[in-house]
């Protein structure tokens, strides 16, 4: 087999791993939109943040409904609970991250995604810091007030 034969037979493979690997995302993403247009009728889906930690997992879709106010579904995977806040009732992501900046002060702030605990939202926004450790904090989404951080993993 050529060179080129064994290079495209590489990128192919590439290509087809990284497209199963995302179907997941992919599907999640597109339930998630549809329960947020159903149930709170966001027209135009801006967002999509996957929380997976503690006992439960959470998809929450950020957007705009056609009053232009830009709302926040958090779904609850197991069960279909759903939550709907105003982005100006709660954090925003900009607000979270801009909370991490003000308690830390990371190299690169890597994400942020909205959970639920005891049925109240939070923000959980990860960084890594100068030395190249990762940490995060949790924040409330309501007040921005720091619940818990975790530094050094």
């Amino acid at each position: 087999m050529s060179l080129i034969g064994v290079l495209f037979v590489l990128i192919l493979g590439s290509y087809s791993l990284f497209f199963y690997a995302q179907r997941p995302l992919v599907r999640a993403k597109s339930e998630a939109t549809a329960i947020a247009k159903e149930q709170a009728g966001i027209e135009k889906a801006m967002d999509f943040y996957w929380y997976n930690g503690g006992v439960d997992t959470y998809f929450t879709v950020g957007g705009y409904t056609n009053e232009e106010e830009y709302q926040y579904v958090v779904i609850k995977q197991n069960g279909g609970n759903t939550w709907t806040f105003s982005s100006q009732e709660i954090v925003t992501e900009e607000e979270a991250k801009s909370i991490l900046l003000a308690l830390k002060q990371p190299s690169d702030i890597l994400e942020a995604r909205i959970g639920m605990e005891k049925e109240e939202p939070f923000w959980e926004v990860a960084y890594q810091d100068e030395e190249g450790q990762l940490g995060y904090i949790i924040i409330s989404a309501r007040t921005g007030e720091l619940i818990r951080e975790f530094q050094d993993i």
